[in-house]
């Protein structure tokens, strides 16, 4: 029987405060071979929201089952709303205590909608890569943006929205045009990527997906925001294809 235990943190809404007690699972009675420790880092679409049952699609626990062995353990940091600057505070020494040898990081939606800026970022990001690499005892996948214009939650905003769009949140004086969206994107996606090679980290480039997740809005939960348990599979695979080629 795989063995995961699940610490989840603290459980915050989306862009809320209101929080949660970490969730495990007791391993199975019996001798265990841990031959891996998967740490995942993240924020509400590591958590798993917009699934219907986190615990099984959640994109971190769609890549644990099919690419690790059962004697692997999943611990999932993830907290809704976090920013990289709080997982750096409420995820990293939780994951540095139980000694990950795989860690992934999904960390820069938040950043970005709280206005963030790269230059302000960038450091906050290559501390937390570089704790987690542990001097090089853990291999750290980190993924970039995705294309943020591609969302529904975001095209409902614009004129001539499209008759499936989920009800825009974002007051029109705050909204960003497409091309001002585009290039914030680029932008961190360029710092995400020269903190990945300095660090010997590994990029997972979920932004080479943006024109098929247009394709897809079954993909996207009702909030037209986060995934649903379709749209955490496709982003395991991503996950997975740069874990096995890299291997």
């Amino acid at each position: 029987m795989r063995r995961s235990w699940l610490a989840a943190g603290l459980l915050l809404a989306f862009l809320t405060a209101a929080c949660s007690s970490p969730t495990t699972s007791a391993p199975a009675a019996g001798p265990v071979q841990r031959t891996a420790v998967y740490a995942a880092i993240g924020a509400s679409e590591t958590y798993g929201i917009g699934a219907e049952d986190r615990y099984r699609e959640a994109w971190p626990q769609v890549f644990y089952h099919d690419v690790l062995p059962a004697s692997a353990v999943l611990y999932n940091f993830g907290i809704p709303g976090a920013t990289t600057a709080d997982a750096l505070r409420d995820e990293v020494p939780a994951a540095l205590a139980v000694h990950p040898t795989i860690v992934t990081v999904w960390l820069n939606v938040n950043d970005l909608l709280q206005g963030i800026s790269p230059q302000a970022y960038a450091p906050e990001l290559r501390q937390l890569v570089v704790a987690l690499r542990r001097n090089g005892q853990a291999r750290v996948l980190v993924a970039n943006v995705p294309d943020l214009r591609q969302l529904p939650a975001y095209k409902a905003c614009l004129p001539d929205p499209p008759a499936s769009a989920p009800a825009c949140l974002i007051p029109a004086a705050l909204l960003p045009s497409p091309d001002q969206v585009a290039a914030s994107v680029d932008t961190y996606n360029a710092v995400i990527a020269q903190v990945v090679e300095q660090a010997g980290a590994t990029l997972v480039d979920l932004h080479a997906g943006g024109a098929l997740m247009a394709q897809h809005p079954e993909w996207l939960s009702a909030d037209g925001f986060h995934p649903n348990g379709l749209g955490y599979a496709v982003i395991a695979r991503a996950f997975e294809d740069v874990y096995r080629r890299t291997a």
